[in-house]
């Protein structure tokens, strides 16, 4: 799927403070705390799990892949599809403090691509990372963060077709967080501001642009398994192109839980608008829905099923919103103590908005794989799959099917 600046951002700051909060909370009686059920991907097989390195008051955690895929319509086109096969290197590395309080994180990625027959594809990605959190006491957290990274686009993202080369842009990012919580009362609140610039042909200069957001979150503990929340972001985007800037904006509510059946997840419902300068992009508004619950059936099995529907910038010049809708549901099993399975199945729709464009993308995705953990320092990965996707209206794309199959092995220094 082609992540677009709004969306991009909002998933890229949950994910940062997704992964620094679990630390920053020891209290047991934190009623917005999760953690009675233990994902399979998570669980802990200490013969089998990679060893932080200590150095000092740090602990690093690296690793390095090394894979083969073979890709049966690189270019993602129609007709004339061309066949390659891929050599990928992953290496990755993050340092967090072990201090009981306070915290700071760091880390980068690298992905690189080498195409053997078709060098024009070949692509090198990495993504570097800095956060930190400030306990100003047993109630009130500060965080902060800031990225850069360089992203290359998928071929079968609406504007990446048939690009002379993969699209790509630099995209960098800070942000500032404070958490208050009281009792059964929690507050957030999150600024930050982003940019992307386009360094590829003409069409798509168009998008490069920065941004400013703003997030706030209220939460209430109903019980120590449940808690309702709502939740408003306002986003202002400034793009080179006149015209296309514009305003995002989401109000939702929603649920946060953890029950006995057993389930956990976090359900929001509500509203989005999304205001355009040009009378040629126009305004849109709709409902707005983020859902994504895992369920756990047996401690070796867990099941996710995701919701989304929003907007997002398809970064098209006659087209500067769609309006995403997205189900999926995953499975990850634990075959044997050494052995992960997975299966995720994926359905999404764009509806392309703009006075010149009539189209809608239907696209389904399937992947199968797994992991077979040799020892604390070594695993062997495979991976099958497939995307099709349909394109209708007056203004359709192009019908496109990918299949990819992959293998490779990954060190654990």
């Amino acid at each position: 799927m082609q992540m677009k600046p709004a969306l991009k951002r909002l998933l890229l700051t949950t994910a940062i403070a997704a992964t620094i909060a679990p630390a920053a909370a020891a209290q047991g009686d934190n009623p917005f705390l999760r953690g009675r059920y233990t994902d399979v991907t998570t669980r802990s097989q200490p013969e089998f799990d990679q060893q932080p390195v200590r150095a000092g008051a740090f602990d690093i955690m690296s690793s390095v892949g090394v894979a083969a895929e073979l890709n049966d319509n690189v270019r993602a086109t129609p007709t004339n599809q061309a066949e390659d096969t891929i050599l990928r290197f992953t290496p990755r590395a993050d340092i967090r403090s072990n201090w009981t309080v306070h915290e700071v994180q760091a880390g980068f990625s690298l992905n690189h691509r080498e195409y053997l027959e078709l060098d024009s594809e070949t692509t090198t990605d990495y993504n570097l990372y800095a956060t930190g959190r400030l306990d100003m006491s047993r109630d009130v957290q500060f965080r902060g963060g800031a990225s850069t990274a360089h992203v290359t686009e998928e071929r079968y993202a609406a504007a990446s077709f048939g690009t002379p080369e993969p699209a790509s842009y630099d995209t960098s990012g800070v942000f500032a967080e404070v958490q208050y919580r009281s009792d059964r009362i929690q507050l957030q609140g999150t600024i930050g501001a982003a940019e992307d610039q386009y360094d590829q042909a003409a069409q798509q200069l168009i998008r490069n642009n920065s941004s400013t957001y703003v997030n706030a979150r209220l939460s209430y503990a109903v019980s120590p398994d449940v808690a309702v929340f709502v939740q408003g972001r306002q986003a202002e985007f400034d793009y080179d192109q006149a015209g296309r800037d514009g305003t995002q904006t989401t109000i939702d509510a929603g649920v946060n839980f953890e029950l006995a059946a057993p389930f956990r997840g976090e359900i929001a419902v509500g509203n989005f608008k999304d205001d355009r300068d040009a009378a040629l992009y126009g305004s849109v508004e709709g409902l707005n829905v983020r859902g994504n619950v895992k369920w756990f059936p047996t401690e070796l099995t867990t099941v996710t099923f995701l919701a989304n529907r929003g907007v997002i910038d398809p970064g098209l010049a006659i087209s500067a919103t769609s309006v995403n809708t997205a189900f999926g549901i995953r499975v990850d099993h634990e075959l044997m103590r050494n052995v992960l399975l997975f299966g995720n199945l994926r359905q999404e729709t764009n509806e392309y908005q703009g006075a010149l464009i009539d189209r809608e993308d239907d696209a389904l995705s399937l992947s199968v794989g797994g992991a077979y953990k040799i020892n604390r320092n070594m695993r062997l990965e495979f991976q099958y799959s497939a995307r099709s996707q349909d394109s209708s209206g007056a203004t359709a794309g192009p019908d496109i099917d990918v299949n990819v199959i992959s293998a490779g092995i990954r060190f654990f220094p």
